[in-house]
């Protein structure tokens, strides 16, 4: 796994724990045979696999990322799930889930299960909201269902996300309104059917879901900025 802070934070011993009992022992190989002890998986059966996997030359590093990558997978499936459950009990384990993951979600390795978690709750709490408008990286990663939580109380943000799909719209209609090239592609020809299918447009509605907050939001920075360039493309957008 990744080096990334965090895991810590959720009882898990890291690089800084090993080298602080090598540093502090007299005998640094029984304190790595005691950290391994303490933090190595606890089963029998893959302890008797240990030796058999050394004489193969399986590295331990690759053994405990392949089983790593194992229990995300299914922990993953099985947050999809509970989201598909929709229930009370569901969520409360969502939530669960996410309370003892989330202060390790700066680690790369930990940081889909907490991502997807986010994307299937109704209602994310509000300091999770706030790490993530804090941190560009997280932000740019989390789900258009989390980020719509987020615009909803920022629209400063929102907007400066919307803005460029609203200008590339103008110049869309601006070129649809002069092309000749292909008659079903005009201004005056392209019927609702086809509108409702264009990239731009598809990718705008997922941004605003269901949200009315958000929808009355696009529907004020649509009057501001024709007010402003009294440009009737803007009108279009309906």
């Amino acid at each position: 796994m990744s080096n990334n802070t965090g895991l810590d934070k959720i009882g898990i011993a890291t690089g800084n724990h090993l080298n602080i009992a090598l540093t502090t022992s007299s005998d640094p190989l029984s304190a790595i045979q005691e950290f391994q002890n303490v933090n190595g998986i606890d089963a029998d059966t893959l302890k008797i696999a240990l030796p058999f996997l050394d004489l193969h030359g399986v590295k331990r590093l690759t053994l405990h990322l392949s089983i790593f990558e194992t229990i995300r997978e299914k922990l993953l499936q099985r947050v999809s799930e509970l989201a598909s459950n929709n229930d009370a009990d569901s969520i409360q384990k969502l939530e669960t889930l996410l309370d003892s993951s989330f202060p390790a979600i700066k680690n790369k390795d930990i940081r889909p299960v907490c991502m997807a978690v986010m994307k299937h709750l109704p209602k994310v709490k509000d300091v999770y909201l706030k790490q993530l408008l804090e941190d560009k990286e997280l932000y740019q990663e989390a789900a258009t269902e989390v980020k719509r939580q987020i615009w909803e109380n920022n629209q400063v943000l929102f907007g400066e996300e919307v803005q460029p799909l609203l200008a590339q719209y103008l110049q869309e209609k601006e070129r649809s309104l002069w092309r000749h090239d292909n008659p079903g592609l005009t201004f005056f020809s392209l019927i609702p059917r086809q509108r409702r299918k264009r990239p731009l447009l598809k990718r705008l509605l997922e941004m605003v879901g269901t949200s009315v907050t958000l929808y009355d939001m696009v529907l004020q920075f649509l009057r501001t900025l024709f007010l402003r360039s009294r440009d009737t493309h803007y009108c279009t957008l309906r």
